[in-house]
This record gives structure tokens, sequence and C-alpha cells, in this order.
């Protein structure tokens, strides 16, 4: 029996409000036949696929739309295997909501032993499927046109219109490598601006990549999806899901699974479920030490779950590379020491800066490091602990000494204390986030240091800008009829003068209203300058103020 969505899933499934609440305006603009198509970012295992699981669930709770969930990783075999499941599955979920054997849904001859044969449409498709198939060498990219085709003529027939979620989306490419099928992009982008009746929902865990499929303007799909940003959880998000893993912990328990996990769904879980064993008789018993103890559990045991994803991830990311050796090198020098510069790294390597800088390049297409204003970081930190202990041979087993777990917990305390950066880049993403749910509405103005209710202008872009030279970088460059650009300080000491100064004057060269967030506030000089020159001001408290505004409306 095919079963989408685990129990255990659906009982643990925590927020997402906004991401909801967005995946279904997508959903009542296709009911009033105006079909928009969202692609969702987001790293691994954040939790992309449990949203479209949710989503799909409460659509079918519904009934008056149908949606079809495909995994694209499974399906982008070949193009006569992809062509048939992809037909049928859709067939499958909309025929029978997702309920009962799927195995005859996956070949055509199999549709033909099912209730779909008594739907028109599928009949005559599975006899052009069969004919092709038929063939010494059969047409793939004829085969690949009529799947892409099928959702919206189905949803014709059946009268429901569909919402279409695929899985990792970015796996369609491998089928171009079969002779003859062309650009699949290509053919999908041909089928979507034919159709009236789906909506499309992509994912997809490489990031650059899929960055590169919707906003590059050389791809077939530019422009074609609107996109939704999904990020680790807020603290109350953290407490929320530790709470029905293991029941409410004390807070500095709790900040400090926050603080070690850094807010990413699966390593919350895989933390919380070793707590459990840890201390099983009473959740408020878990201390501090506990939670640090568990982490190092996970992250250098080999029976941990952080432990298993960590080298999973390291090595599905480097088993194709050229270099493998130097680029092991790259990611144990970023693990000691973030931040550095090109030059810096290239020293560091014994290596010349033009040599290092296609091994980043190479290390950033597959999202293991970011660049930020000329530096480098690991996009994953909780990925970075794990390098820099296990690149040197340290690992622990079950039962460490107690000597040995003292000197890694201390250093643990020293690495966590250095995570402003990794948390502020987190956060200029939620900042562009909270811009586009903000956009069109009112506001408290004190919440942005001005009197008053603040109306914010319905912008139709929000990104982050870098100049071609690279020497100008926006965390937020937001336009429509009026601009605002945004700076994010997410760290422990306050803004000055001089910085708002600086961002004064980017908002003049770019003719944009200014509005700068620091987590830890602004010094006196720092709030009188932005007074006299007009410079919107939130601190923490304000943006955490500002996001429950939101996420209640």
């Amino acid at each position: 029996m095919f079963t989408f969505y685990p129990t255990y899933l659906r009982e643990r499934f925590t927020n997402r409000t906004y991401e909801l609440a967005f995946l279904e305006r997508v959903a009542e603009d296709l009911r009033r036949g105006q079909p928009r198509h969202v692609a969702i970012f987001g790293l691994r295992r954040i939790g992309k696929t449990v949203l479209c699981q949710e989503q799909a669930s409460r659509l079918l709770s519904q009934g008056d739309l149908a949606p079809v969930y495909l995994d694209l990783e499974e399906l982008c075999t070949a193009p006569e295997i992809f062509a048939q499941r992809y037909i049928g599955l859709t067939c499958f979920w909309v025929l029978t909501g997702a309920k009962g054997p799927v195995d005859p849904y996956l070949t055509a001859e199999g549709l033909l032993e099912t209730q779909a044969v008594e739907v028109p449409l599928i009949a005559r498709t599975v006899g052009t499927i069969t004919r092709a198939l038929s063939r010494s060498r059969p047409d793939y990219a004829a085969l690949l046109k009529l799947a892409f085709d099928f959702p919206d003529h189905l949803a014709q027939a059946v009268g429901r219109p569909l919402i279409c979620f695929l899985d990792e989306f970015p796996e369609l490419s491998s089928l171009g490598n079969f002779p003859g099928v062309g650009d699949p992009l290509r053919h999908f982008r041909a089928a979507l601006q034919r159709q009236s009746y789906v909506s499309y929902v992509i994912t997809g865990s490489a990031i650059t990549v899929m960055e590169r499929l919707i906003r590059d303007h050389e791809s077939p799909l530019f422009l074609q999806f609107r996109t939704l940003e999904l990020h680790p959880f807020t603290e109350e998000d953290t407490k929320a899901l530790v709470e029905k893993l293991v029941g409410p912990l004390t807070p500095e328990a709790q900040a400090a699974i926050h603080r070690y996990t850094f807010g990413h769904p699966f390593y919350i879980t895989a933390l919380a479920e070793r707590l459990r064993e840890l201390v099983p008789e009473a959740p408020e018993g878990v201390s501090l030490s506990h939670v640090q103890y568990a982490f190092l559990l996970e992250t250098l045991s080999r029976q941990g779950q952080i432990y298993s994803y960590c080298r999973y991830l390291y090595d599905v990311s480097l088993q194709k590379a050229r270099g493998y050796g130097l680029l092991k090198a790259l990611l144990q020098v970023l693990a000691e020491e973030e931040g550095l510069s090109l030059s810096e790294t290239a020293r560091r390597l014994r290596r010349q800066a033009s040599a290092t800088r296609e091994y980043l390049r190479w290390l950033m297409e597959v999202d293991l490091i970011i660049e930020k204003d000329g530096r480098y970081y690991y996009r994953d930190p909780v990925l970075r602990f794990w390098v820099a202990y296990t690149s040197r041979g340290i690992e622990v087993d079950l039962f460490p000494r107690q000597e040995e777990l003292e000197g890694l917990i201390a250093d643990l305390q020293e690495r966590f204390q250095r995570v402003s950066t990794q948390l502020g880049r987190a956060k200029e993403s939620e900042v562009r986030e909270l811009l586009r749910r903000m956009a069109g509405q009112t506001v408290d103005g004190a919440l942005l240091g001005q009197s008053g209710p603040l109306h914010i202008p319905e912008f139709v872009r929000i990104e982050p800008y870098r100049s071609s030279d690279g020497r100008i970088e926006i965390d937020a460059l937001a336009e429509n009829d009026e601009r605002w650009i945004v700076e994010v300080k997410w760290r422990r000491r306050r803004v000055g003068q001089k910085e708002l100064k600086r961002l004064l004057e980017l908002a003049e060269q770019f003719q944009a209203r200014p509005w700068c967030i620091s987590q830890a506030g602004f010094t006196p000089e720092a709030l009188a300058y932005a007074a006299h020159h007009g410079i919107l001001l939130s601190d923490g408290h304000d943006l955490a103020a500002l996001e429950r505004a939101v996420l209640s409306r």
C-alpha cells in the first residue's frame, strides 16, 4: 500500500506558516484560472519535501484541486521509464487520491489494468506510448513532450485543476544525456506555456543549480517561477519541534539545541532523539552538559545520524571532482578558519590564486561553501564542525573518557561562540523574505524607528545586489516605483554612526530609502544621525516583532 506522507512526519510537522499560506495563495489563484508556479529553495534536509507533502495532504482533504507529488530523482532514469511513470503516477494521484497499490500505475501496460483505462484520454495516451516503445528507436523527445503535456490534458478531462509538486526537479536535466532528447528543460518550458489548468511547485537540494535554472537569463525557465526560500527554524520553532520529540526542556537546554543546530530541522531531530536516549526518564532533567554531550555523540560518533549525514554530504559532493585531494585540503583550511579571502586561502594552500579560485568555484557549485564580501564560508556550519574534527582523525565512541569529553566540550563552546557570521548570512536571506511578505502592508512605524503607521511599498523585485567590480554589495535591494536598500548587521556589537553614514551614501547613489537592521541595536550617536537623515532602524527585537506581525495576518 502506498503511503506518501507517513504519520510520524505529519505529527512532527512544525510551523512553516508563511510557506503554507504562500502555497495556499497559489492554489487560490489556480481556482480562479490563473496558474502560478513556485520554486522552493533550501539546504538539504531542511524540510522541502515534507512541506510539499503537508500541502498535498491539505489539498487532498479540500478536494477541489488534485495534488500530484512526484520525486524526479526516482523517475529520471531513462526517457521511456520517465514518460510512463510521470503519466502513470499523475493518474494515480488524480484518480485514486494516492490510495491503494501504486505498482500498476508505473507502466503503460499496467495502466490498462486499472480504472484509468475508463478515461478516454488515458487510453489514447497509453496507446501512443505503446506504439512509440514498439519502435526500434523510440522518439525520446516526443515521449517527453507527451508526458509534460499530460497533466493539463488530464485536468481538463476530469474537470479538476492540478497542482504538481516536482521534487528534486534539477534531476530532469539528466534525461538530456540520451540521444535525440535535446534539452528537457526547453520541452518542459514549452509545455508550461501551453497549460492553463496546472500549477507547478518544484524543489531542489542543489541550491546553486536551482538558482541558475530559475534566475539565469539563459535558462529556459527564466522568469517562469516565483521563488520561496525555506529557512532554518527560529528559536520558537526549534522549541516547538523539540517539545513534540522529547517534551519541554529548561530554557538553557533549549537555547543550546538551537545554537548548536542553527535551527536546521534534521539536526534538531537527531539531537532531540539522542537526548531522549541519554535522559529517558524526565525531559526537564536535560541540562546544558547533556545537550553538549549529545551533540558531540551525534556529530563525532560513527553511530550518529548527523555524522552519517555529514559523511554522505561530504562524499557525494566530492566524489566526481577533479583534484579531490586539494578540495579536501581547502575544506579543512576553511573548517579551521572561515572568512578567508582568495589570496589568504591560496597562501594557506600554497597554490596560485587562479588555481585556488577554480577550486573555490567548484565547492560553491556543489553548495559546500559560499562567498560573501570576497570571503569564503561554509554554507552549513554543522558540516564545518564535522570536517574540522574528522579531517584530523578526531572521533568519539558512544562512551568516551571523561577527560576526552571535557576537552571536546570546551572546544565546542569556543567554536560556537563564533557564529555571528553564519547567522548573519541566514538573517540577510530571512530579511529579504520578510520584505516580500510585508510588501503592500502597513506596519507599526516604531519597529523601523518611525512614529505612526508606515506603509511598505509593494516591491516587485527584492534581491541581494553586487556591482560588477565587486566593490558594492547590498544585502537587499527592493525595487518598484520606490527603492529601498537594506543592510543587516547580525552581530553582538552595536552599529555606529560611521556605518550609517556609509549606508546613507549608498542610498543616495541608488536613490533609495535606507533601512539598517542591527541585532545588538545602535549607539546614541547612530540613533541621532539616523533621526536627522531619515534612516529606518530596527534592532533584533523590532525584527522579531515585525515577523510575528506579518505571520499573524
